[in-house]
């Protein structure tokens, strides 16, 4: 979403009402559905609403204002300003209008989260989501609430899973900033890593979290470095110590999949490289070679000349993973598809420099026994 306005926009603003698109938006975003996660669009002024409405929600989907949320955002950017000013080094309150990151039931016996001010930052999140400060502030009042008594895990567990489902909305919705959001991947990586370290493990199968979340969000902006650097950060908190190949099975098939979907990709061929590297230690070598083998069959049906596609097999077939006759049939295959290049009179295209530097890399780079 652009943060460009226009000249009709600032007065919209001017003549709204801030405080009204603050409370309708922020009530979404902090009133989580237990079971699944919204999925948020940003209406522009195509999608004219009724005077005062800033929200339009059916079930799981959601559609903000974009009018509103600028408004909202003005509102929630000035509550995290007075906190941040009227907060002093030892983390109390000094102003009038500043929280304190957890205030105590009357008991003193747990924390209660400031809710206003994770209102505020999620609404300034919704609208940018490069804004290092909310999230920090997020991480804080966690953290703050945590460190009180790590005892309590049920208490700890319903705080993170609802940042979870918070957070894991922004990253698979149709939010193109978000969905590849430096910020937000690296507030995630902090929360599941906080998982851990608290309660011992990460509750959530590794395979649905990354099939759900990271293939997602990779299919909502291609090439997602940042959601694929993460989907290794999962699959390392959940393999740590562990020689547990199965999961690696469900995980290998369903990133395959996607990369057949998303053949252009080399985020996604690169990952399930990756997976395939280390279901190598299992010792189970037909597994590896029969997906080699499946991803140069559609190469050669299809007639694919993508680098991404073309740099999977290159460094499969080099890196020693792959036994038989898997080498050999990867030379063939890019020889027959350069000759149907040369045929068709496409030498020197870009098609042809993918295959030859495939191949050449190859030889190269290739484990000699």
């Amino acid at each position: 979403m652009s943060r460009a306005l226009d000249k009709h926009t600032i007065a919209a603003l001017k003549a709204g009402n801030p405080q009204a698109a603050y409370d309708s938006i922020s009530s979404v975003l902090v009133s989580l559905p237990p079971d699944g996660l919204l999925e948020i669009e940003i209406l522009g002024k195509e999608v004219p609403l009724p005077e005062g409405t800033y929200v339009l929600q059916d079930g799981l989907a959601v559609g903000v204002s974009k009018l509103g949320l600028v408004q909202a955002f003005l509102v929630a950017r000035k509550m995290l300003t007075n906190y941040i000013g009227g907060t002093g080094e030892t983390g109390t309150t000094m102003g009038t209008e500043g929280r304190s990151i957890t205030e105590h039931s009357s008991t003193e016996s747990a924390p209660i989260l400031n809710e206003q001010l994770l209102a505020a930052t999620a609404v300034i999140l919704l609208m940018d989501p490069e804004f290092i400060t909310a999230a920090n502030t997020r991480k804080r009042l966690i953290q703050k609430y945590i460190t009180f008594d790590r005892q309590r895990t049920e208490d700890i567990r319903s705080v993170l899973e609802k940042e979870k489902r918070f957070l894991d909305s922004l990253l698979t919705s149709r939010l193109h900033r978000h969905t590849k959001s430096p910020t937000l991947w690296n507030h995630r990586r902090w929360l599941v890593e906080t998982f851990a370290s608290t309660l011992g493990f990460y509750p959530e199968d590794v395979t649905a979290d990354i099939t759900n979340i990271v293939l997602m969000a990779g299919e909502r902006h291609p090439r997602n470095y940042y959601a694929w650097c993460h989907a290794r950060t999962i699959l390392r908190l959940a393999t740590q110590g562990k020689d547990n190949y199965d999961h690696l099975l469900k995980l290998i098939e369903a990133v395959k999949k996607w990369c057949f979907r998303n053949h252009t990709d080399i985020s996604g061929w690169s990952f399930l490289f990756h997976l395939l590297d280390l279901y190598s230690g299992s010792g189970n070598s037909k597994m590896v070679e029969s997906t080699f083998t499946e991803v140069l069959d559609m190469a050669s049906a299809l007639n694919l000349t993508n680098e991404s596609v073309w740099a999977f097999l290159r460094t499969m077939a080099a890196s020693g993973i792959v036994g038989g006759n898997s080498s050999e049939q990867f030379t063939s295959i890019g020889q027959q598809l350069l000759y149907k290049l040369v045929s068709a009179e496409q030498q020197h295209s870009t098609d042809e420099r993918v295959l030859r530097q495939a191949l050449d890399w190859y030889e190269t780079f290739r484990v000699r026994s």
